[in-house]
């Protein structure tokens, strides 16, 4: 082999001998041919065998390696010729020959070369359709994603401050038409509420320094109707080439709805602890009276009769007042708890303002206030609980009475308005505030709402007012015309289209009967069972501390009445009473009444499905309790009378 082809690159030797062998066979059978005049024809192709060049080469290559290897191949033809005494015509033909094999070769190479590469382009394109397919479904998911989360989409250019794209949720978000465009920066921060303003420019400005993601929360107004939303914006900066320019893309979220139940959360966290603050102070006030007329009965004031009656009366003034603020309490348990239940009957309202005016008077008296009642000529009758609705009244009173200075007035107005009644209750006292107005009736809300201190209470009668009144179907308003300016607060409620019901009558008997009833006490609290049989000492008591002791004493002395604390130790009063009712001989008449701390309906069906025939709740009225053993001393009484001769 010549010079030429010695000058071929080392890593190409291999492939290259190949082909000059496949080609120095071509030649030579074609030159045998053309010897014989059987020259080829112009359009026959010659197809090299595979694996001859490496299949990364690219046309470019293999040309000019097969050129390499054409030139050898002309110079040893040449070489070959040079010594045999040939024709011009052979001569001519051989080269002919040569010329028509390598570009057969090359043709040949070329075709394979472009189906490889079109193979290749046709595998390219699957692959990105492939991809294109996923990336369209990707977008979809994104679509539906931020759209079922209310989330826009947005980019801005920051040299120009322009809008560059958004979402279509950004346009709902913002209230910007979506034939107007995305909204600029300088026309979105238009919309952002001017306290904050500073807020998101330096929290945007410090991220772009610190290239860091942007997350903030800020008030805006919508184009379209200037509502004010609270939004919470995520994104990043993405720098261009430009110098000092970059794209910046975020995401929007309407969170108005939970701004705001995070605000009435804080509120009512934050009035929780004032009503647990006030709580304690209202329930420490009577506590400090009741304690110094205990130490003063233990005395000498203790053997002064008039002495004595007053601290009585300190110590029933104050325990109802403790009671009062318990049932406030259970009040409340049970609105949150949707448990409260009206007792409705059919009767004239004057008689529930009647009673609440009882209930507000002793206090109304000692502030010297003037009481002014505009009463009802005729009687109105209403179907409803009797003792709410002079919970509701004397709620309202009880307020009035307390935010008006010693000496105001306090009037109480009744008419008929159409198929309503409408009960005003105004006073001459400290007025409300018109920012408190909307929250005078929210729970645990306190004063008169000009920062004054509250003058008593736990800020939920109000509250408990309201959701009484619309059980009974009527509507509560309140309105003041601001500080000094007193208040007035209007309950109405539906008329009842009724005949005249038959009034409620008190307790059966005036005077007390003269039978000693066999009474059981059981309370593990001595100073309990102990003070409730000295009230009842006109009987034949008897007290228990707990279960066990109770259901031996019952076995030997057969009560007629059982006063049963339900939270005994060991044996429950539940187990006591169920205990009671199995050994309760036939023909035999025993009453059981479950004394508690728990008040609530079914703490009261528990007791009575125990075998208890009432339930009482701690502290115990003793009107009430009296009542029950009234009633039944003059049921024993009656059967004394029918059983005699």
């Amino acid at each position: 082999m010549s010079t030429q082809c010695a000058r071929v690159d080392a890593a190409a030797k291999r492939a290259l001998v190949g082909y000059f062998a496949f080609m120095l066979s071509e030649v030579c059978t074609a030159l045998l041919r053309a010897e014989r005049s059987e020259l080829p024809a112009n359009d026959e192709c010659v197809a090299p065998p595979g694996g001859l060049y490496p299949p990364e080469w690219r046309v470019t290559d293999l040309f000019r390696n097969i050129e390499r290897v054409q030139r050898c191949l002309k110079e040893e033809i040449r070489a070959y010729f040079g010594h045999v005494a040939t024709s011009v015509e052979v001569h001519m033909r051989a080269h002919e020959v040569v010329e028509r094999t390598f570009r057969a070769i090359i043709e040949a190479a070329i075709e394979a070369q472009l189906q490889r590469q079109a193979a290749e382009v046709s595998a390219a394109q699957d692959g990105l359709q492939k991809a294109l397919t996923a990336l369209q479904h990707t977008e979809e998911r994104l679509r539906v994603a931020t759209s079922a989360a209310g989330i826009g989409i947005f980019e801005w250019r920051g040299a120009s401050r322009s809008g560059v794209w958004e979402n279509r949720q950004m346009y709902h978000i913002t209230g910007q038409p979506e034939d107007q465009g995305p909204l600029t920066a300088d026309q979105f921060m238009a919309l952002v509420h001017p306290a904050d303003v500073d807020l998101l420019l330096s929290h945007f400005r410090s991220r772009l320094v610190s290239a860091q993601p942007v997350h903030v929360a800020f008030r805006l107004n919508r184009v379209a109707d200037r509502a004010l939303r609270t939004v919470e914006m995520f994104g990043h900066f993405r720098p261009l080439v430009e110098q000092d320019d970059y794209i910046f893309i975020g995401s929007l979220c309407d969170v108005t709805e939970r701004a705001d139940a995070e605000a009435k959360l804080k509120d009512a966290d934050r009035r929780k602890d004032i009503f647990l603050a006030t709580l304690a102070h209202e329930l420490r006030n009577p506590l400090a009276p009741v304690r110094n007329a205990a130490h003063l009965l233990g005395h000498d004031a203790g053997a002064d009769p008039v002495k004595r009656e007053w601290l009585r009366n300190v110590i029933e003034r104050q325990t109802g007042h403790l009671a009062h603020l318990i049932d406030d309490l259970l009040d409340v348990s049970r609105i949150t708890t949707g448990k409260i239940e009206l007792r409705r009957e059919v009767f004239d309202i004057r008689r529930a303002l009647d009673h609440a005016l009882e209930i507000t008077m002793p206090a109304a008296l000692q502030r010297h206030h003037d009481i002014v009642r505009l009463p009802l000529e005729q009687p109105v009758y209403v179907d409803g609980d009797p003792a709410r609705m002079t919970q509701m009244f004397s709620n309202l009173l009880d307020n009035a009475i307390k935010y008006t200075d010693p000496g105001g007035r306090v009037i109480l107005r009744t008419a008929v308005v159409g198929r309503e009644v409408c009960v005003t209750i105004a006073d001459t006292g400290t007025g409300i505030a018109d920012d408190a107005l909307a929250h005078v009736f929210d729970l645990f809300v306190q004063g008169s709402g000009h920062g004054e201190q509250s003058r008593g209470g736990l800020g939920i009668g109000l509250s408990v007012c309201r959701t009484l009144t619309e059980m009974h179907g009527g509507t509560i308003v309140a309105r003041s015309e601001g500080r000094n300016e007193g208040s007035e607060f209007e309950i109405r409620l539906p008329v009842c289209q009724a005949s005249h019901r038959e009034a409620v009558h008190g307790f059966i008997g005036d005077e007390p009967s003269s039978v000693r009833l066999p009474i059981l006490i059981v309370d593990d609290n001595v100073d309990v069972a102990l003070s409730l049989a000295m009230i009842l000492d006109k009987h034949d008591v008897r007290t228990a501390h707990s279960g066990e002791e109770a259901l031996r004493i019952a076995a030997a002395f057969e009560p007629r009445l059982v006063f049963l604390d339900l939270g005994l130790p060991g044996i429950s009063g539940y187990e006591v009473a169920r205990r009671l009712r199995e050994r309760q001989a036939a023909g035999t008449r025993l009453e059981i009444v479950a004394v508690s701390g728990y008040g609530q309906p079914e703490d009261q069906a528990r007791s009575a499905s125990a075998g208890c025939d009432s339930h009482l709740i701690k502290p115990v009225d003793v009107e009430a309790l009296l009542a029950i053993v009234t009633r039944i001393a003059e049921s024993a009484a009656e059967a004394i009378d029918v059983s005699s001769p």
